[in-house]
């Protein structure tokens, strides 16, 4: 009979079994590049299979444990990752198990939050995710770049990938792109990253005072395009240094993309709005795993009148089920059961995700019905108090 297990990190056979699993369910060349990379990540995260009775994998998925980043606020975050099963074990609940192990993990380990890449939003939604990162993606010919001029002093400076993590990591830390949601990001993540990608190449961008304000990341696909990796100016000034310094390969490279985690769209900043293809490109969902964890931290925008009633409806995480009061009081919350029997707010975990992490507004959601709104001055004050300026924002992927 089959048994849901965590791997032990020192079980070197079973990591490698869960590795040829990856490598076939996922089509990866079995090779000791990949395996290096994947082996790095999972001696770094929470591995879990499902074993028939010999003891061997049928399925699995890991979490990696990391610090993300909201409105100045830190908390741990479980990122689901290299979910897999071998196709004759598929479609028996093998996922819905290692889910529950790992789900019941993250909350004994007081992880909050949990992110992952879908290859299914619908599939994912019945463990309580939901699309909260959405991309921007902006296509360009090279023969319609605009020039951009400088409008101050200062260089640009293209350096080595690794020779740059912790220059990269001063801005980036610093940077208001980096805090709305985004990872937190070790040096050890970063030596991952780039072992993924190693055509990643970096320019800094330094000011007339020769003072570090931004950086780009980019990949040069030869006869294809240039690609915006990751674009973290300080300023307007930096942001022109180095677009101009993107601009001077519109000779070399027939079109420039940029896949943006800022969901906000820049078209404006185009002489020719119409020069950019820009498009909407879903990224990844995220789950909030313990609601009462996440509101005692939370950096609320202003303040409730008075407490506001919560009916939360989770079907994955029985913990968060039930009627809450939601009290704020100078910027902090508190979330604890009630007895009462009806609520001011009825809504499902995945929708509530939306509004606190900035996504969807409550009016948003009453406008298409996912949401049951009974006090409607209680609710305005519950938006007032989540009111931020940008969407959610993530640059990395697991």
């Amino acid at each position: 009979m089959s048994k849901v297990i965590e791997i032990d990190h020192a079980d070197v056979d079973l990591l490698n079994e869960y590795y040829e699993l990856c490598c076939y369910a996922f089509d990866r060349p079995n090779n000791e590049a990949y395996q290096t990379k994947w082996l790095n990540l999972a001696m770094h995260s929470r591995d879990y299979a499902i074993v028939d009775d010999q003891g061997h994998v049928q399925s699995a998925l890991m979490v990696t444990y990391l610090p993300v980043n909201w409105h100045g606020q830190d908390y741990q975050m479980g990122a689901v990752g290299y979910v897999a099963s071998y196709p004759e074990f598929g479609g028996h609940g093998s996922i819905t198990q290692l889910m529950q192990k790992a789900t019941e993990q993250m909350l004994a380990d007081h992880v909050v939050l949990s992110y992952l890449a879908p290859f299914s939003y619908t599939f994912y939604r019945r463990f309580g995710f939901e699309e909260l990162f959405d991309r921007v993606c902006y296509q360009v010919k090279a023969t319609e770049f605009p020039r951009i001029s400088p409008s101050a002093a200062g260089s640009v400076e293209r350096v080595n990938f690794t020779d740059a993590l912790e220059q990269m990591a001063s801005i980036y830390d610093q940077n208001q792109q980096s805090q709305n949601g985004a990872l937190i990001r070790h040096s050890w993540w970063q030596q991952y990253r780039y072992s993924k990608h190693p055509k990643y190449e970096v320019a800094l961008s330094y000011d007339d005072q020769q003072q570090l304000d931004g950086y780009l990341i980019y990949q040069r696909n030869s006869g294809e395009a240039f690609e915006l990796v990751e674009l973290m100016p300080s300023n307007f000034a930096s942001f022109q240094r180095l677009m101009n310094f993107v601009g001077k390969h519109a000779n070399v490279y027939p079109k420039f993309i940029y896949e943006s985690a800022n969901q906000m769209p820049y078209n404006d900043l185009m002489p020719e709005a119409y020069h950019v293809q820009t498009s909407i490109i879903p990224y990844m969902m995220a789950r909030v795993n313990d609601w009462q964890a996440l509101v005692e931290e939370w950096h609320f925008t202003a303040d409730l009148t008075k407490p506001l009633l919560i009916e939360i409806q989770d079907q994955f995480i029985p913990q968060n089920n039930g009627v809450w009061e939601l009290s704020v009081k100078d910027g902090r919350g508190q979330l604890l059961h009630s007895s009462e029997l009806t609520a001011d707010l009825v809504i499902d975990t995945r929708q509530l995700a939306k509004v606190f992490l900035g996504y969807r507004t409550l009016k948003q959601l009453l406008q298409t019905n996912q949401c049951q709104i009974n006090t409607v001055s209680a609710i305005s004050q519950l938006q007032a108090s989540l009111n931020y300026a940008d969407k959610p924002m993530l640059w990395d992927y697991f």
